[in-house]
C-alpha cells in the first residue's frame, strides 16, 4: 500500500496511525464520502463547529485522535434511510474487520438499487 496517501478527514483510523492497512482503508473513505453527500457538509464539522457551551472548536488533529479512538464518527441526516445509515457507520467502523468488503458494498448498492431504497 502507498504511504499516507490522502486528506486526513477521509482517513481510516488505521492508515491515520502509520499502522498496516488495506482496502478496508478505501472502504472507511467511502463511508465518510456517503455522509458528505448525505449532509453537503465536510466530514466532522458537526463536531468541529464547536461546542455551544464552550464556544471552542475542534482542531482537526483532535477530530482525528478522536475518530481514531472511536469517539468520533461521521453524522449523518435524520432523512437517510435506517439502512443506508447501518450501511455508513459499518463503513466507518474503527476495526477493519468490521467494514463491508468491497464485493459487500457492490451487492449492497445493487440491492438497494433494485428494492429503489436510496
Amino acid at each position: 500500500m502507498t504511504s499516507n496517501v490522502g486528506s486526513s478527514l477521509w482517513m481510516a483510523p488505521e492508515v491515520m496511525m502509520g499502522e498496516r492497512y488495506d482496502e478496508k482503508a478505501d472502504i472507511f473513505s467511502l463511508g465518510v464520502v456517503i455522509s458528505e453527500l448525505d449532509t453537503q457538509e465536510l466530514p466532522y464539522s458537526h463536531a468541529k463547529e464547536g461546542n455551544s457551551r464552550t464556544g471552542h472548536s475542534l482542531s482537526d488533529a483532535a477530530v482525528l485522535q478522536m475518530v481514531s479512538m472511536g469517539k468520533l464518527r461521521v453524522h449523518v441526516s435524520p432523512a437517510m434511510h435506517p439502512d443506508m445509515v447501518e450501511f455508513v457507520y459499518r463503513c466507518v467502523s474503527v476495526d477493519p474487520q468490521e467494514r463491508p468488503t468491497a464485493a459487500e458494498v457492490l451487492y449492497y448498492f445493487q440491492v438497494m438499487t433494485r428494492n429503489r431504497q436510496y
